[in-house]
Formats: structure tokens, C-alpha cells, sequence
């Protein structure tokens, strides 16, 4: 019995720990399709293949912006997601393009009787599939 104050202190510490560290677990979209509400204005994320890329490049002297976009679909399984990444076109290092296979981070936005859309804040990973 004399170890029941150590346990007592370290489990909630524990358990605070874990929980922090799963979530940053991939959910899976007909997850967060199936309940939008619950994911409103999260950020999340999401792995799957991408597909319809597409891919726009604005520059604007004035403001000496050059910032990449790239629009495309998130496909998991059965279910599949529109997203938009807006990056700087400096690196170009998370240049998407069909066939990838990513993991997102991405905030949700979702309205009553709209698709979902993810709105990338950053490629996790990105996997290429041989030609």
C-alpha cells in the first residue's frame, strides 16, 4: 500500500500525457464526414490519395506576394474531401501532385447542407507512387 500515492499522482499524469499524444492520430473522413458538427473549425488530420489536382500560382508585384495554391480531392476509402493548400512558391518542397499519398493537417470547415472543405495548414507526410 505505500506505493498507492505514487500511482495516485502518476496516472492522472499519464493519462494527460497520452491523450495529448493520440491527437495527432489521422482520422478517418467518414469520421469527420459522417458528424461535420463535431469537427467545425478543428484542425485535424486526414490521410489519403489525391486526385483532380490542380494547381495555381499568383503573384502580385505591388505586394510582392508569391504564393502558390493548390486545390485537389482527399480520397479514404469510400469517402473523399475537397482541400485547399496555399503555400509560399520559394521552396516548392510540398508540391502535391495525383497519386500522392499525404497525410493532412487541415482545418475543417463545414456549413448545414455543404460538402466539407479542409483548408491545409501543413503536408504531415507525402508518399509518391513509382511511375
Amino acid at each position: 500500500m505505500r506505493h498507492a500515492p505514487w500511482v495516485s499522482i502518476s496516472l492522472p499524469v499519464l493519462i494527460a500525457f497520452a491523450t495529448y499524444s493520440w491527437a495527432g492520430v489521422a482520422l478517418k473522413l467518414h469520421s469527420v464526414l459522417a458528424h461535420p458538427e463535431s469537427y467545425q473549425s478543428s484542425v485535424i488530420q486526414v490521410t489519403g490519395v489525391v486526385s483532380n489536382h490542380q494547381f495555381q500560382r499568383v503573384k502580385k508585384w505591388m505586394a510582392n506576394v508569391d504564393k502558390c495554391v493548390q486545390t485537389f480531392t482527399v480520397t479514404d476509402g469510400a469517402d473523399s474531401i475537397q482541400a485547399v493548400y496555399g503555400a509560399n512558391c520559394a521552396g516548392a518542397l510540398d508540391l502535391l501532385r495525383n497519386r500522392d499519398r499525404v497525410t493532412l493537417q487541415a482545418r475543417f470547415d463545414w456549413k448545414p447542407g455543404k460538402a466539407g472543405m479542409l483548408t491545409v495548414q501543413s503536408v504531415v507526410s507525402k508518399v509518391t507512387p513509382y511511375p
